[in-house]
């Protein structure tokens, strides 16, 4: 079967989201990218900083005579080959990496390396021969992909003063300031733009407001946060993205908004959970590691 190389359309945004999802179902655990980082790297990352055109126009899409996608090249910092087999053909792989070199990779002029990186899910074991063979070497260090099984009740612990509430029950600007706070940078340039764009959100395809929770204080303010995106077809979920005010950590408010929406995914018949962060706060709530990933790093041109 011919599988060739086409350049990425906007209108393809529903096709590579329904070929991450059938990802899902034939490996049966993320590869890499989910539904939550296909939708929110465009509709809020790149509106707000003003580059969508530009991810868009290095993305690429190898399909199939009958039009079916076999892979995707894209980036966000580090660059990723979404593919739905951890076996993929030796020649599409090739294709791929002569891609990233000369579409996604960023080499600083006079050195011998690149400036990101290209992750390769530990699993892929042909992929990472095939790198080696082009001069990559792996990085120090892993990413994590971790899951918990929603086989119990979540019981949401709120201290007094505080109240979990839905998107449609906060306002945009109220949500772009939690976001803020929580990830520290407020007073930038960047902050101005998400208070600009941070409403783009909602029109993500797989967005849903009752699955978009905030803790709100007394005087109103979101102090913690998460948004769960939901993939029916499979009955599983994404935690992306999660926060606190520096200044309210350590009261419970997290683990009792991700609870929340642990128990809301439950009603609707989902069996699991992803979070694409190994960090121990998600390991104390009940979190394990379920996919790895590796930065590879081409060391020479």
């Amino acid at each position: 079967m011919t599988i060739s190389l086409r350049k990425y359309e906007p209108d393809d945004l529903y096709k590579v989201r329904d070929f991450i999802i059938r990802t899902q179902s034939l490996l049966g655990h993320p590869n890499n990218w989910g539904i939550d980082r296909w939708e929110f790297v465009p509709f809020f990352q790149e509106t707000k900083n003003g580059t969508l055109e530009q991810w868009q126009s290095r993305i690429g899409i190898w399909e199939d005579e009958n039009g079916d996608i076999a892979a995707v090249a894209c980036d966000d910092g580090d660059v990723y080959f979404l593919l739905d087999t951890l076996e993929p053909g030796v020649q599409l792989v090739q294709e791929l990496f002569e891609y990233a070199e000369e579409k996604l990779l960023i080499f600083e002029p006079g050195q011998l390396c690149t400036r990101n990186a290209l992750a390769i899910t530990a699993e892929m074991k042909g992929i990472e021969r095939i790198a080696e063979s082009r001069g990559y070497t792996r990085g120090p260090g892993e990413d994590t992909i971790m899951s918990l099984t929603l086989d119990r009740d979540f019981q949401v612990f709120l201290p007094q003063g505080y109240v979990i509430k839905t998107g449609e029950e906060v306002d945009s600007r109220t949500k772009a300031l939690g976001h803020i706070m929580a990830f520290d940078y407020a007073g930038t340039s960047d902050a101005d733009k998400t208070l600009l764009h941070y409403g783009n959100i909602a029109k993500a395809p797989d967005y849903r407001a009752g699955l978009e929770l905030s803790v709100l204080n007394t005087a109103g303010e979101v102090v913690s946060f998460c948004s769960l995106w939901w993939d029916q077809a499979n009955k599983v979920a994404t935690l992306e993205p999660v926060g606190t005010h520096k200044a309210y950590r350590r009261k419970g408010l997290g683990k009792a908004v991700i609870y929340e929406g642990l128990n809301r995914l439950k009603t609707l018949g989902a069996v699991k959970v992803y979070v694409g962060s190994g960090q121990t706060f998600y390991r104390k709530i009940g979190f394990e590691p379920e996919v790895s990933m590796y930065r590879w790093i081409q060391s020479k041109r």
